[in-house]
């Protein structure tokens, strides 16, 4: 019971000086991003959450941490990766979307030595740029089949118009040389004419 009220005592002081602070703003690049929390206490084990939203709706990742071994390593398809030094909680954010930006709290709670205490820092806003989609294998492969046409592989229109009006041209000329060939040749032959001297003779 004594243990009870001195720890209850002592842990009333210790509440009240705990605190939390994270940055106002952080910039991710590449679906990741990267934010601190820096808190006032010196504990041997503790257990260190990041929560999404204005609330703490979501719970992005939690660890449990002892000071001998301070490495935050989760698992999942939005994980955690970062390190507890003296008064500070460095993390690394993987596989965020632009659909992810949103304000981002760290909870820091003290496990060791007693008493528990537990609070939430102010807040992160994490903007997280919009990237385009990575092309998959598949589209890769298709890409790889079908090359794209270079200008030296395609035709340009002025050297189409050309081959047309030499195509046309060249047909004209065929038509007209066979359209010779098919008339039969004019005539030169002038007719004679026969002198009537002896119809005047007989005029006369």
């Amino acid at each position: 019971m004594i243990a009870i009220l001195v720890t209850v005592i002592l842990g009333i002081p210790l509440g009240n000086a705990f605190s939390v602070s994270q940055p106002y703003y952080v910039v991710g690049s590449q679906g990741e991003a990267s934010l601190h929390c820096t808190f006032n206490i010196k504990p041997k084990e503790m257990k260190v959450s990041l929560y999404k939203g204005m609330y703490g709706e979501e719970r992005i990742c939690s660890a449990n941490v002892n000071m001998s071994e301070p490495h935050i390593v989760t698992d999942g398809k939005v994980h955690c990766r970062g390190n507890v030094s003296k008064g500070r909680v460095d993390l690394t954010v993987f596989g965020l979307k632009g659909e992810d930006t949103d304000l981002y709290r760290c909870q820091v709670e003290i496990i060791f030595p007693p008493p528990y205490l537990s609070k939430f820092g102010n807040g992160t806003l994490v903007y997280i740029p919009e990237t385009p989609d990575c092309p998959t294998e598949h589209t890769e492969a298709r890409i790889q089949d079908n090359p794209e046409i270079t200008p030296i592989q395609s035709p340009s229109l002025p050297l189409i118009l050309i081959c047309a009006v030499l195509i046309t041209t060249t047909i004209i000329l065929i038509l007209q040389v066979i359209n010779m060939i098919m008339m039969p040749p004019k005539s030169n032959h002038v007719p004679q004419i026969v002198p009537q001297k002896g119809n005047y003779m007989n005029f006369w």
